[in-house]
């Protein structure tokens, strides 16, 4: 017999596992867990499963403390040996198993600054977030920009507008024209055409 207990945080709850050896069932077919955490109801009664050496289920449960035993073949029942407590039931003489579940504090989570590995990187309660650059920078040009005076702008543009030009120029170059049919090459074809036939 085992209890295997896991908390889950992410649910906030725990995943615990129920097992009991095939060997104390002395050939018996079946096991139900019931408890406080299914009303003692043998028809909500959680199977456990058949397997080579023992029979296991597992529960989520809540952080709490609750009573349990294991019913075999539906008339005999059982303790669980590795239960954390037992607790005397109404029934004179018989106890329960008792299982412990604490709560779980979540602790809030701290954020604490790490010297940046790379530049424009920053590191934050192992999580990585990148600072944008290409922000910082368009802010250093416009900055940069305000403070142009008028004579550089108009020398800049200046500069700039030769270049473009000469894109152009270098990237549409002209087609040839096309060969324009002449008058002269139509009139001889009009002439035949005009002249009758002679007998």
């Amino acid at each position: 017999m085992s209890i295997k207990k896991s908390y889950v945080s992410a649910k906030g709850i725990y995943k615990v596992t129920f097992s009991l050896p095939v060997t104390a069932l002395q050939g018996k077919k079946s096991v139900a867990l019931l408890g406080d955490f299914n009303n003692w109801e043998p028809s909500k009664g959680i199977a456990l499963k058949s397997g080579k050496t023992e029979f296991s289920a597992s529960v989520d449960l809540a952080p709490g403390t609750y009573e349990f035993k294991y019913l075999i073949d539906n008339n005999i029942w059982e303790n669980d040996f590795n239960a954390d407590n037992y607790s005397p039931s109404p029934f004179a003489g018989v106890n329960n198993s008792v299982l412990v579940l604490p709560q779980v504090e979540v602790k809030a989570a701290t954020k604490k600054e790490v010297a940046p590995k790379k530049a424009g990187v920053k590191v934050v309660a192992e999580k990585v977030v990148t600072k944008p650059a290409v922000k910082a920078e368009k802010k250093e040009v416009k900055a940069a920009k305000a403070v142009t005076s008028p004579a550089k702008k108009a020398a800049e543009k200046k500069v700039e507008k030769p270049a473009a030009k000469t894109e152009k120029k270098v990237a549409t170059p002209k087609a040839a024209p096309a060969p324009k049919a002449t008058k002269s090459a139509e009139k001889p074809a009009a002439k035949k055409a005009a002249k009758p036939a002679k007998k």
